[in-house]
């Protein structure tokens, strides 16, 4: 266990670096849920909200769930203390929540370019299109892997062209 008064740097470090991780992680299990035999059977009930609300978040087939939550299994494999897994497996659900929750930023007071980024936009376009914007983006996964979408419709030929590319394979 990583107890504060033995690694104090450490155990504060953790709470920086959960967050990227868990970032991280979610974009590759979202591309293996994408998988079409997995995608068919587990990942399609959670697709089958187009337009996203926050219950549609945590709206997924039980084995999703689990795949979805497996990153906290890195406090099993690197030490770390019982706050952690708890602040990771709250900070995992709230995301589900509030990526789907129709809002991009949460605000407080009229100026609505300000606040916390939420990344609605980005994981409706996922909704929209599928198979872009699999990440989340505090952490440009989507960005260095080539499944980017912004919105435009240069973004929208992109897609199209690498599904295409993809089905001849």
């Amino acid at each position: 266990m990583l107890g504060f008064s033995e690694h104090p740097v450490w155990f504060v470090l953790w709470f920086v670096l959960l967050p990227i991780y868990g970032v991280f992680h979610f974009y590759w299990i979202h591309r293996f849920l994408h998988w079409a035999p997995v995608y068919n059977k587990v990942h399609s009930i959670h697709h089958r909200n187009v337009n996203v609300g926050p219950w549609s978040g945590m709206s997924m087939h039980p084995v999703e769930h689990i795949v979805y939550l497996s990153s906290a299994v890195i406090h099993l494999l690197i030490p770390s203390h019982p706050i952690h897994f708890i602040f990771q497996v709250q900070q995992k659900v709230l995301l589900a929540i509030t990526s789907h929750g129709g809002y991009e930023a949460v605000t407080a007071g009229q100026n609505s370019d300000a606040g916390l980024k939420v990344g609605d936009f980005f994981h409706q376009l996922h909704h929209r299109y599928f198979e872009c914007n699999y990440g989340e983006p505090e952490v440009p996964c989507d960005r260095w892997f080539g499944t980017f979408h912004d919105g435009t419709e240069e973004a929208t030929a992109r897609t199209r062209a690498r599904l295409k590319e993809m089905r001849k394979k």
